[in-house]
Parts: C-alpha cells; structure tokens; sequence
C-alpha cells in the first residue's frame, strides 16, 4: 500500500482503519487523487501561463525575482483565482505555498485599488485579461 502518497491527516485515517476496509479506502482515495478534475486544472492553468508568455513574453513558473517576472505571476494568479482556481493548485502550478498565492493576490488587490502607483501591474492585467477573452 502506497500510503505516503497520502496527505498525513488522509493518512492517518486511512491507518485506523482495519485492514480490510484499509486497502478499499486507499484504492478509492489514490483514484481520487489522480482524477480527471486534476490534470484539467493543470491543462487549463497552462493555457493560461501560456497566454501570459504570449503577452508578456515571461514565463510565470520561472522561479527567477526579476521585477518583471513576479509582476506577471502576480497578474497571472489573480486572474487565475477570478477563474475560480484555488491557491493550493495555483501554488502547486507554479511550485509556490498557498500562503505566496494569497500575497500575491493581496498585492493585486492593493494594486487595483491604487492605480497610479501600480500602473505597469494595471496595464499587463489589462493587456491579460483581453488576450483571454
């Protein structure tokens, strides 16, 4: 049984189980875990790191701090989150912590309500956000 695969709250359900209900459980949950719902989030997350990278000319999943990539990974996660994709698979995406995901969002929050200090976040969101559509 493949039981490190688990999350450990997962885990340790799964190892108070008897045996017997133990190894049906963890079918189910290692079904789950590779779904179908997941590997279309990651298709449709890059789609649109794609179209960042057409836009912006950036890769957003660059692990580089140049000003103009972590501007586009902040454009691209806010718009990811309106899309309706949670933090943990945006951060999963692009190898960040949930915790980085809800800053980011937060700066570009920050960076709607003030537009003339942020002008450059403003335009690449416009420039985005009318490439999807």
């Amino acid at each position: 049984m493949e039981v490190e695969r688990l999350t450990p709250y997962l885990r340790r359900r799964v190892m108070r189980l008897p045996v017997s209900e133990r190894v049906v459980l963890h079918r189910e949950i290692l079904q789950s875990l590779v779904s179908p719902e997941l590997v279309q989030t990651d298709e449709r997350l890059n789609h649109l790191a794609e179209v960042m990278q057409s836009v912006a000319g950036l890769d957003v999943r660059e692990r580089r701090r140049k000003s103009a990539i972590v501007r586009a990974r902040v454009v691209f996660v806010f718009v990811s989150r309106a899309e309706g994709f949670s933090q943990c698979a945006i951060g999963r995406f692009l190898g960040l912590n949930h915790s980085d995901v809800c800053y980011m969002e937060k700066r570009m929050r920050d960076a709607l309500s003030m537009p003339v200090a942020f002008q450059d976040y403003i335009a690449l969101y416009n420039q985005f956000t009318t490439a999807i559509l």
